[in-house]
């Protein structure tokens, strides 16, 4: 099975994921990055008002996928 790697963008800074996971397929670690976005928006936002989050799929060799995900907070 391929190893995945999943970097994460966080308002500007790159954090890379040192480890990556085994999955099966490229789609199947997709799901894995689409499914972890609203837990890592969440954890994102609690320290900020407005909030980007990326997460970069890689195989090590290059990006497989990128998940994007955005918290704006607007007053009225």
């Amino acid at each position: 099975m391929p190893r995945y790697f999943f970097h994460q963008h966080v308002r500007g800074q790159k954090i890379e994921d040192l480890r990556g996971k085994l999955f099966p397929s490229d789609g199947t670690a997709c799901h894995r990055a689409v499914q972890r976005m609203p837990a890592d928006l969440k954890r994102a936002a609690a320290r900020s008002r407005n909030t980007y989050v990326a997460t970069e799929v890689t195989n090590g060799d290059r990006t497989v996928f990128v998940v994007r995900g955005t918290v704006i907070v607007e007053r009225r």
